[in-house]
């Protein structure tokens, strides 16, 4: 390797936005591992207390009700109601404004029927606060897991449906850069 290539090296680690593929922020702590590591298969799976059974998100080591160590992760009902719809129109993350460039992001808060609140992705635009929706999870392109949310007619019962959601917004993908090294 030449010296010209190994500038161009340490200046794609160093300016993210040099580079020609951007990837989404993959920086986890250990519980939000955990939750990629259970949320793997599609299917919404969020910490439950062995104790008292509170159902909560964002995971945690402690339930946030009793205090208790001992949470596990159980599949959950992933229907909700939409508490409050947003876009984001800024980010300090070189993957979402590439994104945000073409037009603003939509996220949003869910109540879940379960119990918690989730902040999640939407998916579509044909959603008003109150609407009832189906929250799923998916990997997106840095390989962690984020929560997707659908109107509740739509069905998302199948990997391969879940996969063309998906496929609608490119999450998986990586953010092109045409003049990037």
């Amino acid at each position: 390797m030449n010296i010209k290539d190994k500038m161009r090296k340490r200046l794609k680690l160093n300016r993210p936005s040099l580079r020609a593929r951007a990837r989404p922020p993959k920086h986890r702590s250990v519980c939000g591992s955990q939750f990629s590591a259970a949320n793997l298969p599609g299917i919404l799976q969020l910490q439950n207390c062995t104790d008292c059974g509170h159902v909560q998100y964002p995971p945690a080591e402690l339930c946030g009700a009793c205090l208790s160590s001992t949470l596990i992760y159980r599949e959950t009902p992933c229907t909700g109601t939409l508490l409050a719809q947003s876009q984001l129109h800024h980010s300090l993350w070189e993957y979402f404004k590439r994104r945000i460039k073409k037009a603003p992001w939509p996220i949003a808060s869910v109540q879940l029927d379960a119990g918690p609140v989730a902040i999640v992705h939407l998916v579509g635009n044909s959603f008003s606060t109150g609407d009832r929706v189906k929250v799923f999870s998916h990997s997106d392109a840095s390989r962690s897991v984020v929560l997707l949310a659908v109107p509740e007619s739509e069905s998302i019962d199948t990997p391969a449906l879940r996969r063309n959601i998906v496929d609608t917004i490119q999450l998986d993908q990586f953010a092109e850069h045409q003049q990037g090294i």
